[in-house]
């Protein structure tokens, strides 16, 4: 041993070893402590090791939803449908989620998948209670994936997905309370197309139709897509998190409409939010979808708070909350008003909205 080498007594080597224990048994007990809050259902573990996602966040709250969601208003209770690419759910985020009804239009197959991920997407902005926690986590699903691997879907099938979400179950019993349709076509195309009809035909049942206005904004053909253009629909436009419309986000014309069916009716944050991918993964989404999506979760939430206004076969309900979402929209700075081709009546203010229910 060198002479410069110090030589410790025994007791050190000895108190090393017993500190060496106590560290291992309080890392044993705290494991064994959070072992039970998880199974007790009071720690999420997804909240504390997944991806942080508080840049969404300001989404939710410019909507109004977390002052929503803070008066208890979670979804219960309010069933959407979402007619989409399908959904995993086998993402962490959807552990509590309750698929009511799923039909797959393009492959047949019985279980619920998404080889896209863009419906999955969609319903974490809804419904998701993880890592990300959605509009409306306890809202009910139903799903109808219309839209292939390749994100395209035909007329027929998305037609077919919207009356499918009526009346799941094919013998009349009560289908979806709200509709979220964040896919589109050009207003160019025929307005008498199968989906046209099919959501002139939902919305004449009572149900609440979210379409996306879409995403043509920079060589804009001067309308919203299909099938936002149905009076009764709420087209959705896409501002950023300083209320300032998306520079995709479509126009509406205002020829041969009224109030309270002006399009877009409203705007809803839809730059860069981040939502569930299938595969246990988050993404970042922009478009006039996501922001279709957080409308659909701010609309279950005021019918949760209004239980009177969900469907009940006649469309008088739906022309109420347009009226009130226009009227309680907050108005941007620049937008025209009392409406803009762009903003719409406005960026949706959930709790505003509530207030004039």
């Amino acid at each position: 041993m060198p002479a410069d080498s110090p030589v410790l007594p025994r007791e050190f080597y000895r108190g090393r070893t017993r500190a060496w224990k106590v560290v291992v048994a309080v890392a044993l007990v705290v494991a064994a402590s959070f072992g039970s809050l998880v199974a007790a259902g009071f720690v999420n573990p997804a909240r504390l090791f997944g991806p942080h996602v508080q840049r969404s966040e300001w989404a939710f709250t410019m909507s109004g939803v977390r002052e929503l969601n803070a008066r208890g208003l979670t979804g219960a209770g309010v069933t959407v449908c979402i007619v989409d690419s399908g959904i995993d759910l086998l993402h962490p985020d959807f552990g509590n989620v309750r698929l009511l009804a799923w039909r797959d239009f393009v492959n047949l197959r019985p279980s619920p998948y998404d080889d896209s991920g863009h419906g999955t997407a969609m319903a974490g902005l809804i419904v998701a209670n993880g890592s990300l926690r959605g509009a409306a986590p306890d809202a009910s699903l139903i799903v109808a994936k219309v839209v292939n691997a390749a994100g395209d879907g035909s007329d027929q099938n998305v037609a077919q997905g919207v009356r499918f979400c009526v009346d799941p179950w094919g013998d009349g019993r009560k289908g979806a309370d709200i509709i979220s349709l964040s896919l589109g076509a050009k207003a160019r195309a025929i307005y008498q197309s199968a989906v046209v009809t099919a959501v002139a035909w939902a919305t004449s049942q009572g149900v609440f139709v979210v379409a996306a206005a879409g995403n043509d904004g920079l060589f804009d053909d001067g309308d919203v897509e299909l099938p936002a253009t149905v009076p009764l629909a709420i087209a959705v436009g896409a501002v950023d998190m300083d209320g300032v419309k998306a520079p995709f986000s479509s126009m509406g014309s205002s020829m041969n409409r009224t109030d309270p069916n002006l399009k877009p009716e409203v705007v809803a944050p839809g730059m860069r939010l981040i939502s569930t991918t299938p595969g246990a993964r988050y993404a970042t989404i922009t478009g006039t979808s996501p922001a279709t999506a957080l409308m659909a979760g701010v609309l279950a939430l005021l019918l949760q708070a209004k239980p009177n206004l969900r469907p009940g076969g006649v469309a008088g309900n739906i022309l109420l909350v347009k009226s009130a979402l226009a009227a309680g929209s907050r108005k941007a700075a620049v937008q025209e008003v009392p409406h803009d081709p762009w903003y719409g009546y406005g960026i949706a203010d959930g709790l505003a909205t509530l207030v004039l229910l």
